[in-house]
């Protein structure tokens, strides 16, 4: 049988998981399930779904917040709320991430496969308006950067891809003032692409060196792609004054506020140059300076990028929450 479609279910509740699996097993489709809010989000990073059915009440991340995580990596993937929340403002904040439908728990499961048959159609009209957009990760000779991890070489260089296959990935070996630079087998890098639909960037490590005619690196394919979707805001430069801090959750504040200074800013997120280096993932809680229309703001950002530069690290950042003055060039 031809799959209808593959879907994701995130529920806490391995048995419902299970039966809702089969059921929909037995209608054609793909079904991938997990039981916390992390594992969605991996899961949602590594592959591609036609539909996503979330639960709200998740252990190690709440649903609502898995959801917020899941639509900044596909702001058009298709989600079905399951849950027995009763919380109004719950509610409006899962509304507010553009989901398909909310079904209530108990259900009945023929009235919600129907609903998941319906919802992945739509997605699949979606996929065919999109196929001629869409992004084809590891070509010949796509420029990346490289990323070297092993805390004696520092910087990001620019390279490309020589040569794919199932495993590895061979791109072209770094260089410095004409030099190719030494890599050892085992070093840990990072590497980032970018596309027409988004960022992509992954860590993997060196298998090999070849010193052919065009000297090479071979590394590890990676398991794991992390995909920051390009801004969808219009960006302001602005460079102003920042003062943050690394924080341990949204709520929290920072003992101490270093130095820092903005490139641009939008609705939704920031890029400033740090002194010291902020890693992809950290919650940062920031404050700005004004500069005419725009600011001054706080906001809790989460890093996407962090790159070595000569005044120091420049950090892309999404805001995860933002007040303040934006200014009209970011709402218009």
């Amino acid at each position: 049988m031809l799959s209808k479609g593959s879907v994701l279910v995130v529920d806490d509740e391995v048995n419902l998981c299970r039966i809702l699996g089969a059921k929909l097993a037995k209608n054609g489709f793909s079904v991938v399930a997990v039981h916390d809010g992390q594992q969605a989000i991996d899961k949602v990073r590594e592959a591609n779904f036609d539909v996503v059915l979330l639960d709200l009440i998740l252990p190690k991340m709440d649903g609502l917040s898995a959801l917020e995580e899941i639509r900044s990596l596909d702001g058009d993937l298709p989600i079905i709320v399951m849950t027995a929340c009763e919380s109004s403002e719950a509610l409006e904040r899962a509304r507010s991430q553009g989901v398909c439908a909310y079904v209530n728990k108990p259900f009945d499961l023929d009235s919600l496969v129907d609903l998941v048959k319906t919802t992945s159609a739509g997605s699949a009209r979606r996929q065919n308006k999109r196929s001629a957009d869409s992004t084809v990760l590891f070509t010949k000779n796509q420029p990346v950067t490289l990323e070297i991890l092993n805390g004696r070489i520092c910087g990001v260089f620019p390279s490309r891809i020589e040569h794919k296959d199932e495993h590895t990935l061979s791109l072209l070996a770094p260089t410095s003032d004409g030099c190719v630079i030494d890599v050892s087998p085992r070093t840990p890098v990072r590497v980032g692409l970018a596309a027409n639909d988004a960022y992509y960037s992954f860590n993997s490590y060196v298998l090999a060196v070849r010193s052919t005619q065009v000297p090479l690196i071979v590394l590890d394919k990676p398991g794991v792609i992390y995909r920051t979707q390009r801004r969808q805001s219009p960006r302001l430069s602005a460079e102003v004054g920042v003062r943050y801090g690394r924080i341990p959750d949204e709520n929290a504040r920072p003992d101490a506020l270093a130095s820092g200074r903005s490139c641009d800013v939008s609705a939704g997120g920031i890029k400033m140059v740090a002194l010291d280096q902020l890693a992809p993932g950290d919650l940062v809680y920031l404050e700005t300076e004004a500069a005419g229309s725009f600011g001054p703001i706080t906001a809790v950002g989460e890093v996407l990028r962090s790159n070595q530069s000569d005044a120091g690290y420049v950090v892309a950042m999404r805001f995860k929450r933002v007040s303040g003055n934006l200014g009209r060039l970011l709402v218009d």
